[in-house]
């Protein structure tokens, strides 16, 4: 059977299918990650207290951040694994062509952030659970979320993971088009993170543009974009590679 035969929606359906059988360990990590989290915040991630006479209060506060923040460092890690030359090779399990590969690829990782993005938030009512267990009593909201908010709070989740595995994804590939950017490319990353000056106001302002918009809308119009732009950057970058290596 040859490409003439198989339109490109179909091959990238059919390595998209079995990309999630070679890929389901790293939903292991992932969920190991979202439960250390949980266990980090036993104790809560603040605490504040009052007394008067003999009473006193003391409050313990739980998030979910420790959660979210160990996904996106997952994200980014998993990102980078499923374009090395180990997973690569499994392609050629199929009839395949890069353009496919990498639009599968890319698939997976916005069915994957939509997983981890969904756990994560909903880490929330294991933390929850746990503190009722202990016998803790559970101060909430004076107003409960409504649909539409938690809603939106789990989409920005999902945006962010995406994100993060889009920068991951053109990090590797952009490794490994030479053997020596295995060590330059973290290098130099590991690098940028001790001698860059972060109060820069170049990069106050490209947090504020991505962290910091207040209309959700215009928010994930911003991240979808340069989600796109990434993926893009991902293909031109993979196409440079040789067929096989």
């Amino acid at each position: 059977m040859s490409l003439n035969n198989m339109s490109l929606g179909t091959l990238v359906g059919k390595q998209y299918l079995f990309k999630w059988k070679a890929f389901a360990g790293v939903f292991n990590s992932m969920i190991a990650l979202q439960l250390l989290a949980v266990v980090f915040t036993w104790g809560g991630t603040g605490q504040s207290g009052t007394s008067m006479g003999n009473v006193s209060i003391s409050m313990n506060f739980y998030s979910t951040d420790g959660a979210i923040g160990l996904t996106l460092v997952w994200a980014f890690f998993s990102s980078i694994l499923i374009t090395t030359k180990s997973y690569r090779n499994d392609d050629y399990l199929f009839i395949t062509n890069r353009l496919s590969s990498n639009l599968a690829n890319m698939a997976f990782l916005l069915t994957a952030s939509v997983v981890a993005g969904l756990t994560a938030i909903c880490s929330q009512y294991l933390i929850q659970m746990i503190q009722y267990v202990r016998g803790n009593t559970l101060l909430t909201e004076a107003l409960p979320l409504t649909l539409g908010e938690w809603a939106s709070g789990a989409v920005g989740t999902i945006l962010y993971v995406l994100f993060i595995a889009a920068i991951g994804y053109l990090i590797g590939c952009v490794v490994q088009l030479h053997r020596t950017l295995v060590v330059i490319v973290p290098v130099a990353l590991i690098g940028f993170l001790f001698i860059y000056d972060f109060d820069e106001p170049g990069f106050i302002s490209l947090f504020e543009f991505y962290f910091q918009e207040n209309s959700f809308w215009l928010f994930s119009v911003k991240i979808l974009g340069t989600v796109l732009l990434l993926f893009a950057a991902s293909i031109l970058v993979s196409n440079r590679q040789e067929v096989r290596k």
